[in-house]
């Protein structure tokens, strides 16, 4: 499986609109790593394609990145910056398979267009399901809304993203999830504290008691350092990389 990280900012994005902080001012000057869409990842594996979240910019993305198949979309929670962009496929050539939970699926305007392109399907916490060779299992994160992260799991390689979880722990399930996994993909907005996210200090702690796993942080915010600055505040730990907009691993 093949991860592309379509969009690693926070919920503004970065630079915001309005916005002259110290992040914003060099984004719009410089571009490069601190330039940050809203978050969002395309998951490959030669024959499927996963989109998790839709944010406003997704558009954009697909065409610049000129992706015409997706297999499947998956929302994890209701928040204009994670599905924004879903109105998009109305114009999908395609009927394409949109999956969510209540809440997300009931809170946003489905209009005749999108219904018509789009298979809406509900999920359920920790039942998995197959997109072709991948199973994903969606689970319960702490959030201010209802809101999943997703396991994807193919051939015993395994990536785990926690979305927005709120928390400076994890929960004994997402303890037990992440031992197995390749891959831990978090989101922390703020450096250490700032915000209701899980921040970058208590994601290290993680990644120093998991050696062996490689933990990618997304979601950087405007209570967060530069790219470059997180790189140099991480680098200690082996196992850790800041993910920019554009960034490809491997499971």
């Amino acid at each position: 499986m093949r991860i592309k990280f379509t969009g690693t900012g926070d919920g503004r994005g970065i630079p915001a609109v309005g916005c002259k902080c110290k992040l914003c001012t060099r984004a719009r000057e410089e571009g490069g790593k601190n330039h940050r869409r809203r978050v969002s990842i395309l998951l490959r594996n030669g024959t499927e394609t996963i989109l998790f979240d839709t944010p406003p910019t997704i558009g954009e993305m697909l065409n610049r990145e000129r992706i015409f198949d997706i297999t499947a979309i998956f929302l994890s929670h209701k928040h204009f910056d994670h599905i924004g962009g879903i109105t998009e496929f109305e114009y999908w050539p395609k009927k394409i398979a949109v999956y969510g939970n209540m809440s997300v699926l009931g809170n946003f305007e489905i209009t005749d267009k999108l219904y018509e392109q789009c298979k809406f399907n509900v999920l359920h916490d920790r039942e998995t399901l197959k997109v072709g060779q991948i199973k994903v299992t969606p689970f319960e994160v702490s959030h201010k809304v209802p809101t999943f992260g997703l396991l994807f799991n193919q051939k015993e390689r395994r990536i785990v993203h926690f979305n927005d979880k709120l928390g400076l722990k994890l929960e004994e399930f997402e303890r037990r999830i992440l031992r197995k996994s390749n891959i831990a993909i978090f989101h922390t907005p703020g450096f250490d504290g700032g915000t209701d996210h899980i921040d970058v200090v208590n994601v290290m702690k993680i990644a120093k008691r998991h050696p062996t796993i490689r933990f990618v942080i997304t979601h950087i915010g405007h209570k967060n350092f530069s790219h470059e600055e997180l790189v140099e505040e991480v680098r200690p730990y082996k196992n850790m990389i800041v993910a920019y907009d554009g960034l490809e691993m491997e499971a």
